[in-house]
């Protein structure tokens, strides 16, 4: 296995235990720990599909013209996403991702380019997603 890490959109996601990913990896500096990806196709991927699905959000989250997020909207745009994807590729219908890089293959198999997706259709979901239910 290599020792090279790669950016990955999503470590906040894996850290916090909701979704889990086959090359996810956790990484310190100093007391500050980062989820890392051990793969640089998946790291790209990821990337790609974050982006899109962040550039596709603006309208139903309000943040024209907005280049910094904050944490929530960002969570907000990747796990609604992300939950969104995974119901309407009926691969599953629970709050949780088990294994990003698998989502990832399956949505690039189906639309092979990312921005062949109906955003549209996903923005509800994104719209409804709260990371924390409120008490």
């Amino acid at each position: 296995m290599s020792n090279k890490h790669y950016t990955c959109p999503f470590d906040k996601l894996i850290i916090s235990g909701r979704c889990g990913c086959k090359f996810s990896t956790k990484d310190c500096i100093a007391e500050k720990e980062f989820g890392v990806c051990l793969d640089h196709s998946y790291s790209n991927q990821c990337q790609l599909l974050y982006t899109n699905l962040r550039d596709n959000s603006n309208f139903v989250l309000n943040i024209h013209h907005q280049n910094n997020l904050l944490i929530r909207q960002q969570l907000k745009i990747k796990m609604g996403g992300l939950l969104a994807l995974q119901e309407k590729l009926n691969i599953d219908n629970s709050n949780q991702i088990k294994d990003i890089s698998n989502l990832v293959k399956i949505i690039k198999k189906k639309y092979i380019d990312f921005k062949k997706i109906n955003f549209s259709k996903l923005m509800p979901k994104i719209e409804q997603f709260r990371f924390r239910e409120k008490s």
